[in-house]
C-alpha cells in the first residue's frame, strides 16, 4: 500500500499498491489450485462418509433378515407343538372312555379278551407288487 498525502492538507490518502499482471495471474492460480485440493479433500471425506454409513445399513439389513429368519423357523416350531399339544388334549379326552381306550390297548399292545383269537392282516400299504 502506498501512502500519498494530500497537496496543503493534513489528510493522507492510503490506495492500494499496483501489482504486475504477472502477480494476479500467479495469485489466481494459486488460489485455483487451493480450491481444487479443498473439493479434493472434501470429497474424499464425503466418500469415506458415505462408505462407513453404507456398510453400517448392509450390516444391520443381515441382521434383520438373520433375525427375521430366526423368528419364522421358531413360529414353525411353535404352530407344531400347538398341534402336538391339541392332539394330546384330544387323546386325553379319549383316554377316558372306556371303548376307545380298549381299542387303542388291543391295536397297540396286540391284547386280546380271554378265549378271543386275534388275526393279524396285512395293511395293503405294506404289501408289496410285482
Amino acid at each position: 500500500m502506498e501512502v500519498h498525502k494530500l497537496a496543503n492538507s493534513n489528510v493522507s490518502v492510503i490506495k492500494p499498491k499496483r501489482t504486475n499482471p504477472s502477480n494476479d495471474n500467479r495469485r489466481i492460480d494459486y488460489v485455483k489450485k487451493i480450491h481444487k485440493r479443498r473439493l479434493t479433500a472434501i470429497g474424499i471425506a464425503f466418500a469415506l462418509v458415505i462408505c462407513v454409513l453404507g456398510f453400517q445399513i448392509f450390516n444391520a439389513h443381515q441382521a434383520y433378515s438373520k433375525t427375521v429368519g430366526n423368528i419364522e423357523v421358531s413360529q414353525k416350531k411353535l404352530d407344531k407343538q400347538r398341534a402336538t399339544k391339541s392332539d394330546l388334549k384330544v387323546e386325553k379326552a379319549q383316554l377316558n372312555n372306556k371303548s376307545y381306550l380298549e381299542k387303542y390297548i388291543r391295536e397297540k399292545y396286540m391284547y386280546s379278551k380271554p378265549g378271543e383269537q386275534v388275526y393279524n392282516l396285512p395293511d395293503a400299504t405294506n404289501t408289496f407288487q410285482k
